[in-house]
């Protein structure tokens, strides 16, 4: 029994000091990639001791070029040192090199005796499989070396296998030179050059948690915005939602929203028109402009993404731009919901001849705090005020607008913009709660950024000045008297 702990116990101790050594050879990296010349003495020296990560790790850095002149002679002889240790690191390296002829003499024999040192003795997959994995990976590494344009081609390759693989896949890729890690590193090494794909793909990985850092998306946004300077849509459309949500590092910003939003509509991203024209539709970071939502729902309908269709029903269903017509509504309704809804008609006549019953009355509207939601690592925020609004009769309220004071238990206070998205055109949502009976209800989140005024029992607040476009007309909500404000619980 002793003998069995202390045995377990030198495990553990070797497996530490593994992992404190890989960190160290990580963070050494890290370093160089950062202009710091000592980290390229301290990874040789290492490298001098033996360690087989920091061997491959300089094999990297010689073959790609980073901070140093590229220098393939050197690159294969840190690869072919680190296999020699222990097979778990640079044996497919030299494979590749042999295999293809990269800077030597192409010599197939001696590719396959370093790809047999890899280590296979943890790993449960076949030859078979190993060699169609390394052979179709590897080729892509070739093409990538080849024709620049092929790069982003070799990256999504790799992110398909690693993104969704088990322990043992992963431990294989890492052995055949691409971890998350190398994968990572070649990519940003890649990016540099300045394609926008490139950067694009960078900023994904980090999304992906490749980059084992706090913060991952606050990074991946760096790259994504390079992306979406340089025309990258998908990165485009990332920042623009990024703005409208306050994500990542950035505050809210409704006019840079729409800006990234349209320049990645205007190349056809389906997924950019859809937030653009629910951006215009909620009118919640603008104001609604319907004609616009419309125009771009239709268009992506068109492209069939299903969503759009639900807008579409919405529209009809409220008479927003097009004239309330509730077969249009049922028709697109139930093309997004798959199945038949004839309550959905009825319901949709009602509401029709409601609104026109009640066009010339105002509703009373409601305002609620309700909770408090804290900021999390990706946020710049501290906290998120959650506030409710409802209405107790049908008619179109948009545009909703107010401004708060808020003022917390030690006397701080702060004026702070409320809006809302568009609510109490249907009563699709109409619920009662305890004797109150609401017609429609919708919530909002006011970013703070200071933590003073997140604590939820002790914060009180006044509307100084409201607004909103009801039923067509604009409404001084404060004036004509609507506007009621309801205690918390």
């Amino acid at each position: 029994m002793i003998r069995k702990t202390v045995i377990a116990t030198l495990i553990g101790l070797s497996a530490a000091s593994i992992s404190q050594a890989n960190g160290k050879v990580d963070t050494l990296y890290e370093r160089l990639t950062q202009q710091d010349a000592t980290a390229l003495t301290a990874l040789t020296t290492l490298a001098k001791d033996n360690d087989p990560q920091a061997l491959s790790t300089l094999g990297f850095i010689y073959e790609y070029g980073i901070t140093v002149p590229q220098n393939t002679t050197q690159a294969l002889q840190y690869y072919q040192q680190a296999c020699e240790i222990d097979g778990n690191f640079g044996c497919y390296n030299v494979w590749y090199f042999y295999q293809y002829g990269k800077g030597v003499a192409q010599d197939k024999a001696r590719a396959k005796q370093f790809a047999e040192k890899m280590n296979r003795t943890d790993l449960k997959m076949g030859a078979e499989v190993i060699n169609t994995i390394t052979r179709s990976i590897y080729n892509a590494k070739a093409a990538a070396e080849r024709d620049i344009s092929d790069r982003p081609r070799l990256i999504q390759a790799v992110k398909r296998y690693l993104s969704s693989s088990d322990d043992e896949t992963l431990l294989f890729f890492s052995r055949i030179g691409f971890s998350q890690q190398d994968i990572l590193r070649l990519a940003i090494a890649w990016a540099k050059d300045g394609d926008p794909e490139m950067n694009f793909l960078v900023g994904h990985l980090y999304n992906f948690g490749y980059g084992d850092i706090e913060n991952e998306n606050i990074e991946a946004l760096k790259w994504f915005r390079v992306a979406a300077e340089g025309g990258q849509r998908d990165a485009q459309n990332i920042l623009g939602l990024a703005y409208e949500e306050g994500r990542w590092g950035v505050n809210i910003d409704g006019d840079e929203a729409l800006k990234w939003y349209e320049r990645a509509a205007s190349q056809g991203d389906n997924t950019a028109q859809m937030n653009l024209g629910k951006m215009y539709y909620t009118g919640l970071r603008v104001r609604t402009d319907y004609q616009k939502a419309y125009s771009l729902f239709e268009r992506t309908y068109k492209n069939n993404v299903r969503n759009a269709g639900n807008y579409l029903s919405q529209m009809y269903y409220n008479g927003q731009y097009v004239e309330a017509d509730c077969h249009q509504a049922k028709k697109y309704y139930e093309e997004t919901a798959r199945t038949p809804d004839n309550n959905y008609f009825r319901q949709c006549e009602k509401d029709k001849q409601e609104r026109k019953a009640t066009r010339s009355e105002l509703p009373i509207l409601t305002l609620k705090h309700e909770s408090i939601f804290l900021g999390g690592k990706d946020t710049p925020y501290q906290c998120e005020l959650n506030f409710s609004i409802n209405t107790n009769k049908l008619g179109e309220v948009a545009n909703f607008r107010a401004t708060l004071q808020l003022r917390n238990s030690e006397g701080a206070s702060t004026e702070q913009t409320l809006a809302f998205p568009v609510f109490g055109a249907n009563s699709l949502d109409a619920e009662t709660i305890g004797e109150q009976y609401i017609v429609s209800r919708k919530s909002t989140l006011i970013p703070m950024y200071q933590s003073g005024f997140c604590q939820f029992s002790d914060l009180k607040f006044q509307v100084i000045s409201a607004t909103a476009t009801i039923s067509g007309a604009e409404v001084d909500v404060l004036k004509a008297g609507i506007l009621k404000q309801q205690e918390k619980r």
